[in-house]
């Protein structure tokens, strides 16, 4: 299974995709692990185990999570230990794929996807293997099942389902490897801090692949 999330600057046209596939034998273990970081969260900093992570307002300071409001180097540090928790676990694969387009932020993201959506096929076939994938959304966006049509990948079956992110801590995870991927990339001077993250907590992540 890979769970896919966006990121990049609509203003500039950059978009990018990051897929995280998690083993299906291994996503019990995974999971619980998940939710005991979040327990622990939740007893340090008065962050709820269910409060949603989203990697750009929650980094950026905003939202006050269980009514409190956490230090941003608490935050900081909250989110590289999800980093870490991701990045450490042999099985999860990452795999970010992005590109440019000035003019038209919508044909980037669908350039991006299409790329995203071959390399997992490609991969898939090489290991043998079938999956699914599960991307944040509400069911409104046309592009994946359009893009899905076009590019009929024969080791993926069905479209990508939408779900909305609060309700997935996988998405979450996907959320936060996809924001530090475009931070990486972006290398906005506000998110300086960030610039490494990829690289130093998703190790065995492939490296960021344009197109």
């Amino acid at each position: 299974m890979y769970y896919i999330d966006e990121s990049g600057i609509p203003r500039t046209g950059f978009a990018l995709y990051t897929a995280v596939g998690i083993p299906v034998a291994d996503a019990p273990h995974i999971l619980r692990t998940w939710q005991a970081l979040r327990e622990e969260w939740c007893k340090n900093h008065g962050i709820p185990v269910d409060y949603e992570l989203h990697a750009s307002d929650f980094l950026a300071g905003r939202g006050r999570p269980g009514g409190r409001n956490p230090l941003k180097i608490e935050r900081y540090r909250m989110a590289q230990q999800a980093l870490d928790l991701i990045g450490t676990h042999p099985g999860i694969q990452i795999v970010t794929v992005y590109t440019r387009e000035p003019a038209h932020w919508g044909v980037a993201k669908r350039r991006a996807y299409d790329r995203l959506l071959r390399g997992l096929d490609r991969r898939l076939a090489e290991a043998g293997e079938t999956a699914r994938l599960v991307v944040d959304g509400d069911g409104s966006e046309h592009l994946y099942s359009e893009v899905h049509e076009q590019v009929r990948p024969g080791r993926i079956p069905v479209t990508a389902v939408e779900v909305p992110a609060h309700t997935s801590a996988w998405l979450q995870m996907a959320d936060l490897a996809a924001y530090s991927a475009c931070q990486a990339i972006a290398q906005q001077q506000s998110r300086e801090f960030m610039w490494g993250w990829y690289a130093r907590h998703l190790p065995k992540a492939a490296p960021p692949k344009p197109c």
